[in-house]
């Protein structure tokens, strides 16, 4: 038995059945990688969130057992509709003595964590765990292996103090080749190879004889740049090149302290090509009717408080970003003081293209952070229902003039005390009757993490695996 969407598209109610059904971000095996960061003593934290109305039995393993063999950390149960976050090293973690954070560039053997589930689940990594009063905090949702593919490219932003990005990149079978611009790479299961992705972070191709697991971000960002402080840590696990479409919705993230913040604050955002002489239209045209990338990789940044439509004549990718703080203070009587709320901090998230859309969506929130939300994109006349919230109502979305979407807003929770309805941080579930888009993010002060809450992964073309093209 499997829940067939309207989109099309199953999600996988069996492990035994998944291997049969477009890839989607359920599954039942997952890897991981503590991406590099500044705040190392933090700990790194796996979530898992359960959809289906069986328990799962999750394990979460690595490499560094004796003789470098398999290695169980730890084996727990998450209950039907419920997650469970378990600290992974740091602070308070399974592995406290130990470091699993990828930071020397090339070969960290042996780095990464393999989640398995015997029923299809949601995971998210977090970093750092409790990660709201950290300020150097990110989530990326993990997706599946039935969802991983042989060629990526990364997105970042500039750096603060002028350090590269880095893009991780992790084998899930023994001799992978990984190929780059600058050389192969041998890896094997479980082992990461990091590479400096350039002052942006922007546009790094990776390819790879097997799939893999590729992640991005930046040690530490200000964004759009200084003096908007403060300085965040981004990443993301990228979305295969064969999974990004031609055909976005640049939703915004929520109003950020509107109570000193009155005017809704400009939203940043990076379009990628992934094909030579790709033309991207823009509706309304925020930046310009029509953004031009010339080749592979090639990117453009703009800022705007408005949600917009995006299409192209190739797949692109469309990437959120959350500025600093400083965006929603700087008018205030204490433009140096963060500390009004829940302020943010940068975050990337990548959009979903319409494509990948889905009318079932599993997805889960970080419960340490006093605001989390779920922005949804929506055709017009498309009910949309949360677990926790029922239907969705007319009044929770705004339309994108000129296009058939429309951008809603639902508070998870509002300062540690639920959200609307009975809406609670952790596993959630929306249905629709179409398909539909969604964005998941929470803030404090001077913190935030965002991130795709789940979509469809089907391959949509066929990149290459080349760098060369």
């Amino acid at each position: 038995g499997d829940a067939a969407d309207d989109g099309g598209v199953m999600i996988p109610l069996s492990c035994d059945t998944i291997d049969m059904f477009p890839a989607t971000s359920v599954g039942c095996e997952f890897f991981a990688v503590q991406f590099p960061s500044y705040a190392n003593a933090l700990p790194y934290g796996i979530a898992v969130g359960n959809p289906s109305m069986e328990t799962a039995m999750v394990t979460i393993e690595d490499m560094r057992g004796p003789g470098n063999s398999l290695r169980v950390i730890t084996t727990f149960a998450v209950e039907p509709t419920e997650s469970v976050l378990t600290p992974i090293n740091g602070n308070g973690g399974l592995l406290p003595g130990e470091n699993h954070m990828v930071t020397a560039l090339g070969l960290s053997p042996h780095a990464a964590f393999r989640v398995s589930s015997d029923v299809p689940v949601t995971a998210m990594q977090l970093f750092p765990v409790g990660g709201g009063p950290s300020h150097v905090s990110e989530a990326s949702m993990l997706l599946p292996v039935n969802a991983l593919d042989q060629s990526y490219i990364s997105s970042g932003w500039l750096d603060f103090n002028g350090a590269q990005g880095s893009v991780v990149v992790v084998a899930i079978e023994d001799a992978t080749t990984v190929l780059t611009e600058g050389g192969d790479y041998m890896l094997d299961a479980f082992d990461a190879w990091h590479f400096s992705s350039g002052a942006e972070g922007t546009g790094f191709f990776v390819g790879a004889d097997k799939p893999v697991a590729v992640f991005s971000g930046i040690d530490c960002t200000m964004i759009p740049a200084l003096p908007w402080y403060a300085c965040d840590h981004i990443e993301e696990q990228m979305l295969p090149l064969s999974a990004w479409g031609t055909h976005y919705v640049g939703a915004r993230h929520p109003h950020r302290v509107p109570n000193i913040n009155p005017q809704p604050e400009e939203v940043f955002w990076r379009v990628i090509a992934a094909v030579e002489n790709t033309t991207i239209t823009l509706n309304p045209p925020v930046a310009g009717a029509q953004i031009q990338l010339a080749t592979v990789g090639d990117w453009q940044s703009f800022g705007t408080a408005e949600s917009f439509e995006a299409t192209g004549d190739h797949p692109f990718l469309l990437v959120q970003y959350m500025s600093g703080c400083y965006n929603v203070i700087k008018n205030t009587g204490s433009p140096s003081n963060c500390n009004q709320g829940a302020t943010g901090d940068p975050y990337m998230a990548q959009a979903v293209p319409v494509e990948q859309w889905l009318t079932q969506l599993p997805f889960l929130t970080d419960t340490s952070y006093p605001r989390d939300f779920v922005t949804i994109v929506r055709e017009q006349g498309t009910t949309v229902n949360l677990d926790c919230l029922g239907e969705v109502s007319a009044d929770h979305f705004t339309p994108i003039p000129g296009t058939i979407y429309e951008v809603g807003q639902v508070d998870l929770d509002i300062n540690g005390g639920g959200g609307e309805g009975s809406c609670v941080d952790g596993a959630q579930f929306l249905t629709a009757d179409k398909p539909v888009g969604v964005l998941v993010g929470g803030m404090d002060w001077a913190t935030s993490y965002g991130y795709p809450g789940g979509l469809s992964l089907s391959a949509l073309w066929e990149p290459p695996i080349d760098p060369q093209g």
